[in-house]
């Protein structure tokens, strides 16, 4: 449903712009055996995404249930665009009737080592949740806020930017320019990566974590409640119509809600006042017409009975 643009994915920092040498994963995450991967040469079968038939065909999935074969070149396009989109939580076979997540060493197989290096540093940020930007580290780290300070190579890293702590703001104008500009672009609600949306309802899931919410009021979409929607899509707008930045947007905020809450003050007030008077002359009115309705039924009925009573007379004669 989302998809990072090539621009996005260079400005977020979801997928560093830096040569990783060397990936260590923590000692809590399992490693998992990279095992060497067998091509299958089946003259007749026909790979499952492109439908051309050679030679050197290879079988991607462990499911038994799964008889896809893929050629070399498929199975590499569709690694390689995955790890390049960080859509690395859960890489499934490219199978259309085939659900199964595929191992690390079927990936470690069909892509360069630096996608590869890659993926296992995409894998492990999303496992531990932040990881230390700093080329040839990569270690896990308990820092929370715009500073990260890693134990490993005791140096101190911009959370925004990856480069080395400053206490003003990035100075990437060219990401911030963008950024504002664009209004189909939004950070996920549960891990802050930044997505787009491009077209479709507002219930959207995040490519990186999965995670679903409403894209106007950022609500988990599990507790989403229309009527709600538009106040909280509001209240936590980031627009620049508002303002040109967060405290200027605040006090504009708060001056709505604050007019808002006069207005619908006012409004009860004049009902109040407005409305017994209205509501007894509407009494009044009906009143009138109903009394008019029954003297005009009761003229015709009359009527009818005098009409009726000489066509009986005359036929008697």
């Amino acid at each position: 449903m989302v998809q990072e643009p090539s621009m996005l994915r260079k400005l977020s920092g979801m997928i560093p712009a830096i040569n990783i040498v060397t990936v260590k994963p923590s000692a809590s995450a399992p490693v998992e055996e990279v095992k060497p991967v067998t091509p299958l040469h089946e003259a007749n079968a026909a790979c499952a995404v492109c439908f051309e038939t050679t030679t050197d065909m290879v079988s991607l999935c462990d499911s038994p249930a799964c008889t896809s074969v893929f050629c070399l070149d498929c199975i590499g396009s569709y690694l390689r665009h995955k790890i390049e989109d960080g859509q690395v939580r859960r890489i499934r076979c490219p199978a259309a009737t085939c659900t199964a997540v595929l191992a690390t060493h079927h990936i470690h197989g069909y892509v360069s080592t630096e996608l590869f290096q890659r993926y296992i540093f995409l894998k492990e940020k999303l496992r531990s949740g932040r990881i230390c930007p700093q080329p040839g580290c990569g270690q896990p780290v308990t820092s929370t806020g715009r500073k990260i300070k890693c134990d490993a190579c005791h140096t101190a890293s911009c959370g925004d930017c990856g480069e080395a702590y400053h206490l003003f703001a990035c100075a990437d104008k060219t990401y911030k320019k963008w950024r504002k500009a664009s209004e189909h672009v939004r950070a996920c609600p549960n891990c802050h990566v930044d997505i787009e949306k491009q077209g479709g309802c507002n219930h959207m899931a995040c490519t990186h974590c999965e995670f679903e919410f409403c894209w106007c009021c950022r609500v988990p979409w599990a507790n989403h409640l229309d009527s709600l929607c538009t106040p909280r899509s509001f209240l936590e707008s980031q627009s620049t119509s508002l303002g040109p930045n967060a405290p200027i947007r605040a006090v504009t905020k708060s001056l709505v809600v604050v007019g808002a809450t006069s207005a619908l003050a006012v409004g009860v007030g004049i009902a109040a006042v407005v409305a017994p008077p209205v509501l007894l002359y509407n009494g009044i009115k009906q009143a009138i017409q109903d009394r008019k309705r029954s003297k005009t039924l009761k003229i015709y009925n009359e009527k009818k009975k005098l009409m009726e009573a000489r066509a009986h007379e005359a036929a008697a004669v």
